[in-house]
């Protein structure tokens, strides 16, 4: 779902912003800012101020670049747009990769849509359609999740017990399935990990602070010791939540075995038909 409404702003953010001009240069700024950040929104697929800035970020260049280049303008609105998910790809040069095919599919996409502008409506919805698939090449890098960047993000700034409850609630972010707990479950586990954030956010302020202000016995150091046992606490009741779905579901997984006893059943028929017919032969 998600990189289908990543499609679909794609091609209205590409479609559309060869028209915008011509609704003045008020109006037509503010659609083309609008249509940016939310295409930077959808690449993000997290509500990011640093996706918002990028989008915004990439609407001025594009309205700065379009009527010279439209190569050019595509690719640095693309390479805006996805700046914050370039920055959550691991590995440098899959970064370098990411980047590269924003700003060829970007480049590739803006000449696409100002080229067919003046075309007829299919032909303007084809290249629309295509516009998109080449601006979502940077979505076959994997790019790490926004969370579990954010909390390892706060790891490395902080210290001891509380940087090694941070990343393994990253490492817990990256591996777990939460098709795995129901309903009720999934909502009580989203907003434990938004707490965690939180938390993981305002012990980043605290270690900030200066030393004076949050020395031993200060009510600074005493926020900070609570702090820190909340993200524990945290922690392990998602490890444990997910732990516990996972077993129920391998366990539920292992009772089902209709489909072991029929071909059981369907052997031991077969085996009875061939002793028949070798009997009938002798």
């Amino acid at each position: 779902m998600r990189k289908l409404a990543f499609l679909l702003a794609a091609a209205l953010c590409f479609g559309l912003a060869p028209f915008t001009p011509r609704l003045g240069p008020v109006v037509g700024s503010v659609a083309l800012v609008a249509l940016a950040v939310h295409l930077a929104l959808t690449a993000s697929s997290a509500a990011s101020a640093l996706a918002v800035a990028g989008g915004a970020l990439g609407a001025f260049a594009a309205g700065m670049l379009l009527p010279t280049s439209p190569a050019a303008a595509g690719a640095a609105l693309a390479g805006l747009c996805f700046a914050e998910r370039s920055l959550r790809v691991r590995a440098p040069n899959a970064r370098l990769l990411h980047l590269g095919a924003a700003l060829v599919g970007g480049g590739l996409a803006g000449s696409l849509s100002v080229a067919f502008a003046s075309a007829s409506l299919p032909v303007r919805g084809v290249a629309m359609t295509v516009a998109a698939v080449l601006l979502a090449l940077p979505l076959l890098i994997d790019a790490d999740d926004p969370l579990a960047h954010a909390l390892d993000g706060a790891a490395e700034e902080i210290d001891a017990a509380p940087a090694a409850a941070l990343r393994e609630a990253a490492d817990l972010r990256r591996t777990v399935d939460e098709d795995l707990l129901d309903r009720k479950t999934t909502r009580h586990a989203r907003e434990t990990w938004a707490a965690l954030q939180r938390l993981a956010e305002a012990r980043v302020r605290l270690t900030r602070a200066p030393a004076a202000r949050r020395g031993e016995g200060s009510a600074a150091a005493a926020v900070m010791k609570r702090v820190d046992e909340r993200i524990g606490d945290h922690v392990k009741a998602l490890s444990r939540a997910y732990t516990a779905a996972g077993v129920a579901r391998a366990a539920e997984t292992s009772l089902d075995d209709a489909g072991l006893r029929g071909v059981e059943n369907a052997g031991e028929s077969l085996e009875q038909v061939s002793r028949a017919i070798v009997d009938d032969v002798g």
